[in-house]
């Protein structure tokens, strides 16, 4: 009887044994398939942030030259590509002494969520930042930033404006039949806008300059303004184009000719090859 009992004691602790193996086995299985995936996944997100700092870049190329374009080739396995078409839009008002001129453009998104592994701790911009208006020449019309949001995503965008001065030059003015000296103010936009949407594993994101509205120069005075305001209530406080000509080494006392550029630009996504 003694026999037995220690026979069934032997088989119960080599199922107990077997069993706790089977565990420790499965369970190092899962923790080493999750490593490697977050590997993948953390790969690609970096990959993502990557596609579209370059594709910030091919615009920028591309934006003074018109009809010209350009692409990067990217992949989605893991990440998921949107573009996203708001009904927003980024207004510019440019006001001189009781007349107003305004502008009005998409805001349009581009962006690629990380894989369900990924998240993102701290808001973050990769090129540009949040500023609606800025007057630095070397400032990006691009912004590129990575954001938690249900899941980790990097998105480009164009929701700003470039306002700089660029110098003075002088300009026959027919009403005095004589040359006069202006201040001359340079503003740009980008619209973005969206034409084919392929995703696949292996892909083209291309971009190509439409062609640039240069409207018709605007002569004012030196008490003009500028302000840019978004539909979702963000707006600038007014900046002043005499303060920001004399901080940039100009004279504030004389007439500006405002530039105005807006660069019809538009991205597609095509089937890789």
């Amino acid at each position: 009887m003694k026999r037995e009992n220690a026979a069934d004691s032997t088989v119960l602790s080599t199922v107990i044994l077997a069993s706790a193996l089977i565990v420790i086995v499965g369970a190092a299985y899962v923790a080493a398939n999750n490593a490697i995936n977050y590997q993948v996944e953390n790969a690609e997100f970096e990959q993502a942030q990557n596609v579209l700092v370059s594709l910030a870049k091919v615009i920028k190329n591309v934006m003074l030259n018109p009809h010209s374009s350009g692409y990067v080739r990217s992949s989605f396995w893991k990440t998921i590509p949107q573009f996203e078409e708001t009904s927003g839009n980024l207004t510019l008002t440019i006001s001189d002494s009781g007349k107003n001129w305004t502008y009005n453009v998409g805001q349009n998104i581009i962006k690629i969520k990380g894989g369900y592994t990924i998240g993102v701790l701290t808001p973050r911009n990769l090129l540009g930042d949040g500023s609606l208006l800025f007057t630095d020449p070397s400032g990006s019309l691009a912004r590129v930033r990575v954001f938690q949001s249900n899941g980790a995503w990097v998105s480009l965008d164009y929701s700003r404006v470039r306002c700089v001065y660029i110098g003075s030059s002088d300009y026959y003015n027919s009403t005095i039949d004589d040359y006069e000296s202006l201040n001359i103010v340079e503003i740009t936009l980008i619209n973005l806008t969206f034409g084919t949407f392929e995703p696949e594993s292996q892909v083209l994101i291309t971009a190509e300059n439409l062609g640039m509205n240069a409207e018709q120069p605007i002569k004012a005075s030196n008490n003009t303004f500028v302000q840019v305001r978004l539909s979702t209530g963000e707006y600038t406080d007014p900046i002043d184009l005499a303060d920001l000509i004399s901080r940039q080494g100009g004279n504030p006392g004389k007439p500006i000719l405002i530039n105005l550029v807006i660069v019809d630009t538009e991205c597609s996504m095509l089937k890789g090859v």
